[in-house]
């Protein structure tokens, strides 16, 4: 009974029954348009028969397009809630894929704290030991203050759209800023970050924002690079933007799957290197911040094993008086000069 009900199973699959209406719909619209060809011809061979005075209209072509107007209008709305309906079963794979990725990152660095601390309780350790397992618990807990930080910071992100407060900066001076608070926390797994010379502008930010995006972005490049490796910053600017280049000589990133490593809970399945830990909310977070700012994300890559390059472009801002500010200006150094 159950294979019958597996082997049966596709008859009821939305797709399945998207298609049969759609060929419903055909098969009514022919069949209309055949009664409507045949009663149009039985009209004109019975009136050609009475030879009436009156010459008997034809029915046209008006009750044609107006059913054909209605039958478009049902196959939009069938079209458009199928296509709802499979943004939301993506979407629901993709919540599944992102609960099974946050319960086996909690529960991993919970079982080892708790290793640590059985096995420190049960026997007497040297102190060098001792701080060995001190320094394995203190990873764990901080791996977990990660995850939830970009758990909060997703929900943070939706709280706040459209209340960022944005202040005059110069990008090159806030990149230096962050690095030097921050380097520390980048170059712990022994990646090196360097920032190299670049053009400069002045940009309107949520420095505190922005400064997430830069921490995730450097971070999503430090996992998918070996241990060791150099990951550069590298700032642009031309006459209405300016851009910032996060580079990495990491896993790389297959054609495919470029235009879908921002959404939420998504992660490479087929990556160059092994699988990595993560929630699939970073580049989420990063995307969200940025379009905030009115700016735009985007991430290359010449193929798996090959590096990738994930790049930040914000609106530079244009400094210009207005005519009346230019007036005061005027006439204040008028009055000096009188």
């Amino acid at each position: 009974m159950k294979a019958f009900r597996h082997r049966t199973s596709w008859l009821y699959h939305p797709v399945t029954i998207f298609l049969s209406i759609q060929v419903l719909w055909i098969v009514l619209l022919v069949v209309w348009i055949r009664w409507y060809l045949v009663k149009h011809e039985q009209l004109q061979q019975m009136a050609a028969r009475l030879r009436a005075q009156a010459e008997v209209d034809p029915l046209g072509w008006l009750p044609l397009l107006v059913a054909g107007i209605l039958l478009a209008l049902i196959v939009a709305g069938v079209t458009v809630i199928f296509i709802y309906w499979s943004k939301q079963q993506t979407l629901n794979r993709m919540q599944r894929a992102f609960v099974s990725n946050v319960t086996h990152e909690l529960k991993s660095p919970v079982a080892s704290i708790q290793l640590a601390l059985e096995t420190m309780a049960m026997r007497n350790m040297p102190e060098e030991k001792r701080r060995e397992f001190l320094g394995m618990m203190l990873d764990d807990t901080e791996r977990l203050t990660s995850l939830i930080d970009h758990i909060l910071g997703a929900a943070r992100i939706e709280r706040r759209r459209g209340r960022f407060e944005l202040k005059p900066v110069s990008f090159r001076r806030f990149m230096e800023e962050t690095l030097a608070e921050d380097r520390h926390l980048f170059e712990k797994d022994g990646h090196v970050v360097v920032l190299e010379k670049g053009g400069d502008a002045r940009v309107a930010i949520d420095s505190s924002a922005m400064r997430v995006v830069v921490a995730n972005l450097v971070e999503n490049a430090a996992r998918y690079s070996p241990r060791g490796s150099t990951i550069r910053l590298r700032t642009h600017r031309d006459l209405r933007s300016c851009r910032l280049d996060v580079i990495d000589t990491g896993d790389g990133i297959a054609a495919k799957d470029l235009k879908n490593v921002f959404k939420m809970f998504w992660r490479a399945e087929n990556a160059a290197g092994p699988r990595r830990a993560g929630t699939g909310l970073g580049l989420y977070i990063v995307r969200s911040i940025v379009r905030e700012h009115g700016g735009k994300v985007w991430a290359a890559s010449a193929g798996p094993g090959r590096g990738s390059t994930f790049s930040v472009r914000l609106p530079r801002m244009r400094n210009y008086w207005s005519l009346e500010r230019r007036r005061v200006l005027r006439a204040q150094a008028e009055g000096r000069s009188g």
